[in-house]
């Protein structure tokens, strides 16, 4: 994680007005909305390290469809990132929940929880 100092995770699931959505203008809108917005985030040096759709069957199941996990240089760019998802309307066509933070190793996570 050489320059990379923050770590986005965003789950997000479809709304209803998305789903009412004809399959070609969902593909106009990822294409000309979020395409355009990843690559300019790319290009500032975030990297998408996943991506997934939820199989997980369990009972602690979270009621979100997909994720991404990121990799940033700074807080400032994921900060900018979550401003740019809500301003090319993301969220009028999506719920979607954010988890962010500096990476830490598991006995630094451990001693928060203690300390918690």
């Amino acid at each position: 994680m050489e320059n990379h100092k923050y770590l986005l995770t965003e789950v997000w699931k479809p709304r209803a007005s998305w789903l009412a959505l004809r399959e070609d203008e969902r593909r106009i809108y990822l294409n000309e909305k979020m395409g355009p917005l990843l690559m300019q985030m790319i290009s500032k040096g975030a990297e998408i390290i996943g991506a997934a759709v939820n199989e997980n069957n369990t009972a602690e199941k979270i009621d979100y469809l997909y994720k991404a996990i990121w990799q940033l240089p700074s807080k400032e760019l994921s900060e900018e990132l979550e401003k740019g998802v809500k301003e090319i309307g993301f969220y009028d066509y999506f719920k979607q929940a954010n988890f962010s933070g500096q990476p830490i190793g598991p006995e630094e996570l451990m001693e928060h929880m203690i300390n918690s």
